[in-house]
């Protein structure tokens, strides 16, 4: 989990699809008594990742995170990531789920109900929750860290939030004017 030993509060969201995905997460998650579970329902996918990034925007990505479910994950996070401060990745393997929090600090992670076996999306969720924000990930299963990782990776990443923030101000005046 986080750094500190504060409880970490996940909300979960899902379409019909991604149902039976996040009951196998859900049960999962509530194994760990560092979690504090926030099932918000079983909706259209839009309106379940709606009801999930308001949760999480711009919140504390060690205190409150997202985990979107569809048939795909990618329904789920290209709404998501609507939302101003949210930045959801949907993640098929381990790797992947540990660099979107290393490198793109991701606050809601996004699994396919009918592309990930749940015994994998258990995997990968606890290697979401477990990388942090500039943190060297490991590859996969090896545990090996990965080879790219600099001092200049963590300097550029040090500053890119405020970076996302300024194209996120961009993109809403933009969309503002059409």
């Amino acid at each position: 989990m986080s750094a500190s030993d504060e409880k970490i509060t996940i909300y979960l969201g899902c379409d019909g699809f991604g149902q039976d995905l996040l009951n196998s997460i859900k049960e999962h998650l509530n194994t760990k008594e560092d979690i504090t579970i926030e099932d918000l329902g079983c909706d259209t996918y839009y309106d379940a990742a709606a009801k999930v990034a308001k949760e999480v925007t711009n919140q504390n990505p060690n205190s409150k995170l997202g985990i979107l479910f569809c048939g795909t994950g990618m329904g789920v996070g290209i709404v998501a990531n609507k939302f101003g401060g949210v930045r959801a990745a949907t993640c098929e393997n381990v790797t992947a789920a540990r660099c979107a929090r290393a490198v793109n600090n991701a606050n809601v992670l996004c699994l396919g109900g009918m592309v990930t076996k749940p015994d994998i999306a258990i995997n990968i969720v606890d290697a979401f929750l477990k990388q942090q924000f500039i943190h060297r990930p490991c590859c996969g299963d090896t545990g090996e860290p990965v080879p790219w990782w600099s001092d200049g990776v963590e300097t550029f990443l040090s500053t890119s939030m405020d970076g996302i923030q300024k194209v996120e101000k961009e993109a809403s005046l933009y969309g503002a004017k059409k």
